[in-house]
């Protein structure tokens, strides 16, 4: 097998690698955490954590409170593959350069 195919072979894995990519979306899943401060003169004590969806919109961040281990867990898996996606396109333009640097040293 030639170099040149095997570039290819691994252009069309990492195609199908995207492709089976389903779900996905930008931002983060963070825990938050809220003082309250108690009535009378007690100290103020940390509430929660809370589970919550942040992404940039239109230059601002904005974000929602997550109700539930399974949305959190669903939105976790959905951002895990936003980040998937980005390092399997960053290796596909790796190939597709060495894919032309292969096809130059032929011309």
């Amino acid at each position: 097998m030639t170099k040149l195919s095997r570039l290819r072979r691994s252009r069309r894995e990492i195609l199908g690698y995207i492709a089976a990519i389903e779900e996905m979306r930008r931002g983060s899943v963070v825990r938050q955490f809220f003082k309250v401060k108690p009535k009378g003169n007690g100290r103020p004590r940390r509430q929660g954590p809370y589970a919550l969806y942040t992404r940039k919109k239109n230059g601002k961040t904005v974000g929602r409170r997550l109700r539930g281990p399974q949305e959190i867990r669903r939105l976790e898996a959905q951002v895990e593959n936003y980040h998937a996606f980005r390092g399997l396109c960053s290796e596909l333009v790796d190939v597709a350069e060495r894919i032309c640097e292969e096809k130059a040293k032929r011309s």
